[in-house]
């Protein structure tokens, strides 16, 4: 009986393209032929010592923590940290557009960004690679940013939209994970005599003044403090959790919610803002 032409050897050669097809293409920004095409976004971090916002050979940072999130169809969110080399890198990404952004830690003097703290990228058929690079420095002055109050957040135009401008993703309150939408309508809502509430409004706004580059040293304890004291309960609108204010949780929230709106009142060593 003759032979195929094929034989052991040419199985063994397809077994093998079809084992390390998905890793190679992946890496590589294509998929199986018949299947969807992937891509990867990676970059950097640096400390732009010149603050000109371009990195001129400078220090690499590592350990800072870099998420990205989807805003195309298909739902993902990841996070990562720079390496050594102040690297990172996401792989098999499908094709779609992604919002990557650095996490900006709370020290003091506070790290102040001299690009964009988020980059839009769309990855595509064409181009399945997309490349973000970070760039900070530390404030010599030891500026430590201003605060605002929840009602700013929550009621002002501008402070709605830079709400929206610094949740691209979520606000985690809790065990639970709060959208930009959410937030702002939980700010909206009148507290009632809902213990839950009146932290809710105080720790949001806390939340916001770190990241919009208030140093958060002074109220990092008391804001651990009330995402525990917040636990499982889903704040409202969005769930429908209350609090009874004279209670022993409700004295705990209002005790926190105090010290937070100290804080928010620029009353806590960081100034309000002018």
């Amino acid at each position: 009986m003759k032979r195929s032409a094929f034989g052991f050897k040419g199985l063994m050669q397809a077994l093998i393209v079809l084992a390390v097809w998905p890793v190679f293409g992946a890496l590589a920004g294509f998929g199986p032929p018949d299947g969807p095409r992937y891509g990867m976004i990676s970059g950097y971090k640096f400390e732009d010592l010149n603050k000109n916002g371009q990195d001129n050979a400078e220090p690499r940072l590592s350990g800072w923590t870099i998420t990205l999130e989807s805003l195309g169809s298909i739902p993902v969110s990841r996070s990562t940290q720079t390496n050594s080399q102040g690297s990172f890198s996401f792989m098999n990404l499908p094709l779609q557009k992604y919002r990557v952004c650095e996490v900006i830690p709370t020290v003091t003097p506070p790290w102040v960004p001299s690009t964009a703290v988020c980059f839009d990228l769309t990855l595509t058929s064409t181009y399945s690679y997309g490349v973000a690079v970070f760039g900070n420095y530390r404030d010599p002055n030891g500026n430590l940013g201003c605060t605002r109050t929840q009602g700013y957040w929550g009621s002002s135009p501008a402070g709605q939209q830079r709400l929206i401008e610094l949740v691209s993703g979520t606000m985690t309150l809790g065990n639970s994970q709060y959208s930009a939408a959410q937030l702002d309508s939980i700010l909206d809502l009148p507290t009632g005599g809902n213990a839950l509430l009146i932290l809710a409004h105080q720790l949001i706004a806390a939340k916001l003044n770190i990241l919009n580059g208030a140093s958060g040293t002074s109220v990092l304890t008391t804001i651990s403090q009330a995402d525990v004291a917040i636990g499982a309960l889903v704040i409202p609108p969005v769930g429908s959790s209350t609090v009874d204010p004279s209670s022993e949780l409700g004295q705990q929230m209002t005790a926190l919610a105090t010290t937070l709106d100290t804080y928010n009142n620029g009353n806590a060593g960081v100034p309000h803002c002018d």
